[in-house]
């Protein structure tokens, strides 16, 4: 996903891209903001152009190996953590993101890679009470995962969704390589919650906080589906810049 591709959000973007070019990359860095702000979105694009060998004009080529693969998210140096669970599980059975990437790439390109913890949970089918966790083993298996070399980038990076689902041992467990990670190693931790975060993770990383977007924004995608330009100036104002909201919303009008 190229920083083209992602709505709104261009004086980030630029300061992302200003960020690897200048060489200044943190090692853990915390995106921060809604779902439908485009956070994840725009942590994938930022993580592109970083692997990207041939980005210009303050974005990724897209076209290139390491462009495709991680539009694919398949990228060898790019690793996924974020909650899943699921019914009926075996007593001691652990449960880890990679049982689930085939299900989370297949939201991920429908989405465009925008949907709720409530979405994604859905697609797992966990009913309405179960919710998705990152346990200990997940944060076991990031640990081990982080250890080998890089396979095709300069890079590799380990983004975690929705953080806030850790429970404090996963979360004490991966306190130690946050702060002193291998080389060449990338932290994204993307959060709606970052208050629900232990603070000594906090300390650790550096905020990037994605805004909500613009009614302006948000404005063609409503007249997508609402062709009478001031109901779709409404629903757009009423989105709060929120791209999941303005969907509900478009939804609830085609009623």
């Amino acid at each position: 996903m190229k920083f083209s591709d992602i709505i709104g959000h261009d004086e980030l973007k630029r300061r992302l891209a200003h960020q690897v070019d200048a060489e200044r990359v943190s090692h853990a860095q915390l995106f921060t903001g809604l779902a439908g702000y485009g956070t994840l979105p725009l942590a994938l694009a930022y993580v592109q152009y970083l692997f990207c060998p041939n980005r210009h004009d303050g974005d990724s080529c897209g076209v290139c190996p390491s462009c495709q693969q991680l539009s694919a998210l398949a990228h060898p140096d790019l690793h996924l953590v974020f909650p899943v669970n699921k019914r009926e599980k075996k007593s001691g059975e652990s449960v880890i993101s990679d049982m689930f990437l085939d299900k989370w790439r297949a939201i991920w390109q429908e989405r465009g890679g925008i949907y709720s913890a409530e979405e994604w949970y859905e697609r797992l089918d966990l009913g309405k009470t179960m919710k998705g966790m990152i346990t200990t083993k997940e944060s076991e298996e990031i640990i081990k995962k982080l250890q080998f070399k890089s396979f095709s980038s300069e890079y590799k990076a380990m983004i975690i969704w929705l953080p806030e689902a850790m429970n404090q041992d996963a979360a004490n467990k991966i306190l130690k390589i946050l702060e002193e990670p291998w080389d060449k190693t990338l932290f994204i931790l993307v959060s709606e919650r970052p208050d629900q975060l232990l603070k000594t993770i906090l300390s650790r990383t550096q905020e990037v906080a994605v805004p909500r977007l613009t009614t302006e924004d948000l404005l063609p995608i409503a007249l997508q589906s609402e062709p009478d330009s001031v109901k779709a100036q409404n629903v757009a104002r009423l989105a709060c810049g929120d791209i999941l909201e303005l969907k509900r919303l478009l939804g609830q009008s085609e009623d």
